[in-house]
């Protein structure tokens, strides 16, 4: 907690230098206006709607990133060593200078990144990078471009490193410079190099800095990539972008390199980390405090929630999201660049035609960057639901259960509100959940109110019941432990279950509820008798298929196999759908049949897409080699069938 108290004062500090910094930027554009300025302050007026540093430090206070970053990482810490560096750098003040060298060596020793400041002080302090200033100028104390003061400048800054880090290393060589080590062997992560490498996860430490063993052992990861030459070509590159003859006599010259050399840094770096945006975040607000900058600020930021929580936590396996977020990041941030570099170029009119065509280019990224979320994110929800569902403890119920969304069986009940939270998700949809619990207002036993909700469900039809197993590592034998409340209602009269099942860490059954004095029909055979206990009919619509659910019970075992037809008719007497089968598509003939247990016989009956709407005829009965065997209906009439009349619409 102090810890993260000391980081918000660091914070706070960040919020007066980037003030400071954009105060210097507005007094040397007022102070000149014939100096070159950004290609965003060329409207008239612009710069005096809102004065730039009110702009600068509200923009960046309404930024999401710092105050994420500021719950999880110390960057706010070298960040203010390096704007501290930076302000006293650009002071007037005579010394303040030598305190800029303290300030980078003491942000240097907390991260790498602001040694950046070094090369920026070289060139602020006089010194000129060419031949003629090498002989006339370098070496001579009265010349203003003599390198007395960056000479001095770097002496401090390494005395100051080495004075403080050294002993901090207990005089250890190897531990002070075990992050260079650790460096060196981490694979690539979250960047194009990784991208190239063919590594697709978060940037891994193979071994903690401090085991100096360890680092000699060296990393887990071979690259394939040729560093040295990778290295060679950054450093050729910023030395050429170095000595270009910019107007360092300008405040905003020392700046925007500061800001070049930060991108420069994170472009060649093996990775990048989500912290990293703070870095860019705090000289987009100073150099580019306009709507593009706050859309730039925004994607930016997005592009890290993409890939470190989306990409990295929850679908690690969509390696297409961290291509697409590398890609993009990657773009615009040299895009950035060079609309920095074009605001301090020594050809102004190219300078301004850089700004434009990094603003019109990084448009296009940020249009095609939400084009492709938008395409992607059909297929990010689908896997982020089979992510959800393969950790799911009752993942094999739900994919049952979801298979099995077409039949009659419309109702889930559970008496747990925590399982109906966790399948809700997936089977909300195609169920009705219902959660049975024993509240009622007066006060009467739990139980009792159970058993009545459950019997009211039952007269509903069949319906799904569902408990979580606490000891889902037991045998399937166990699945008829079920609650107090539902083990009292299963048995009472009439009631059934049937299906019953441990799904991973899930008890399941279909309840059936047959009252004991109801017969659709009677059927008699040689041995004795089949009823027909009820019949369940789903919705009749054209051009799909109409669920139906027979329930038999016989009082008596028979000896004989007796084949189930159903036959749908029909306004004009046509027959439009047939299906005959032995009982349970076969595999329940009734000579194999329990007595006095009921079977529940599933039918699906299609209706043609051209049949005619109205009122069918649904014709169900029993046969054998020997014939249709007669029925007995409820008003005591016979017939070789039992008729029905289905709504088809």
């Amino acid at each position: 907690m102090l810890f993260g108290l000391e980081l918000l004062l660091f914070e706070i500090g960040n919020f007066i230098l980037i003030y400071r910094l954009a105060r210097r930027l507005e007094i040397e554009s007022r102070a000149d206006p014939s100096t070159p300025a950004p290609q965003h302050l060329n409207t008239p007026g612009a710069a005096t709607l809102i004065p730039l540093p009110l702009k600068a430090t509200v923009f960046y206070a309404m930024l999401f990133a710092p105050v994420y970053t500021l719950l999880g990482w110390f960057e706010a810490m070298p960040l203010f060593f390096l704007l501290l560096g930076l302000d006293l750098l650009l002071s007037r003040r005579r010394g303040l200078w030598i305190a800029s060298a303290v300030a980078a060596a003491l942000g240097f020793l907390v991260k790498l990144t602001p040694i950046m400041l070094a090369p920026i002080a070289v060139r602020w302090l006089g010194a000129r990078l060419s031949l003629d200033a090498l002989r006339h100028e370098w070496f001579k104390r009265r010349s203003p471009g003599n390198l007395l003061k960056p000479a001095v400048y770097i002496l401090v800054f390494l005395g100051v490193v080495v004075g403080v880090g050294l002993p901090l290393a207990r005089f250890n060589p190897s531990l002070a410079l075990s992050s260079f080590t650790v460096n060196s062997l981490r694979p690539p992560w979250q960047s194009v190099w990784a991208l190239i490498d063919g590594y697709y996860s978060f940037g891994l430490v193979p071994v903690s800095m401090r085991n100096l063993r360890g680092l000699e052992t060296g990393g887990q990861w071979t690259s394939s990539l040729p560093w040295t030459w990778i290295t060679l070509s950054f450093a050729l590159l910023y030395l050429w972008l170095y000595t270009r003859r910019y107007d360092w006599t300008r405040v905003r010259t020392p700046i925007v390199f500061t800001a070049l050399s930060i991108i420069w840094l994170f472009l060649y770096s093996k990775g990048w980390s989500p912290q990293f945006v703070v870095w860019v975040l705090a000289f987009v607000v100073l150099l580019r405090p306009d709507l593009f900058g706050v859309l730039l600020a925004i994607m930016l930021t997005l592009l890290n929630v993409l890939e470190s929580s989306v990409f990295l936590i929850l679908l690690p396996d969509e390696r297409w999201i961290l291509v697409a977020t590398v890609l993009a990041r990657t773009a615009l941030l040299i895009l950035l660049a060079i609309d920095f570099a074009g605001q301090i170029w020594p050809a102004p009119r190219r300078g301004q035609q850089m700004q434009r065509a990094a603003v019109g280019l990084s448009a296009a990224v940020m249009v095609a960057m939400v084009g492709v979320m938008l395409v992607g994110a059909p297929r990010t929800a689908q896997a982020y639901q089979a992510r959800r569902l393969a950790e799911h403890p009752c993942r094999e119920a739900v994919a049952y259960l979801d298979a099995q969304a077409g039949s009659l069986t419309r109702t889930l009940a559970m008496d747990d509100t925590a399982l109906w939270s966790d399948l809700y998700p997936w089977l909300g949809a195609a169920y009705k959940l219902v959660v049975v619990d024993g509240y009622n207002p007066d006060d009467r036993p739990a139980a009792d109110v159970m058993a009545e909700k459950l019997a009211e469900i039952s007269q509903e039809g069949e319906f799904w019941w569902i408990e979580r197993d606490a000891d889902a590592a037991s045998s399937a034998a166990a699945t008829e432990q079920w609650s107090a409340a539902a083990t009292n209602f299963f048995a009472a009269p009439g009631v059934y279950t049937r299906d019953v099942q441990r799904l991973g860490a899930c008890d399941l059954a279909r309840v059936l509820s047959l009252p004991a004095a109801a017969n659709v029909a009677q059927f008699a055979v040689k041995e004795g008798r089949i009823d027909l206990r009820g019949v369940a009919l789903g919705e009749a619509q054209r051009g799909a298929d109409l669920p139906l659910v027979l329930y038999w019970q016989m009082p008596a075992a028979v000896a004989d196999s007796y084949t189930v037809f159903t036959q749908l008719f029909a306004p004009d007497g046509q027959m439009v759908a047939q299906q005959d089968n032995l009982p349970v598509n076969g595999l329940a003939p009734t000579n194999t049949w329990a007595p006095n247990q009921p079977v529940r016989d599933d039918y699906r009956l299609p209706i043609p897409a051209d049949a005619p709407p109205g009122l069918y005829t649904l014709h169900i009965g029993l046969y054998d080699a020997a014939g249709r065997q007669t029925a007995t209906l409820p008003d005591g009439a016979t017939a070789d069938h039992m008729t029905m009349t289905v709504d088809v619409r």
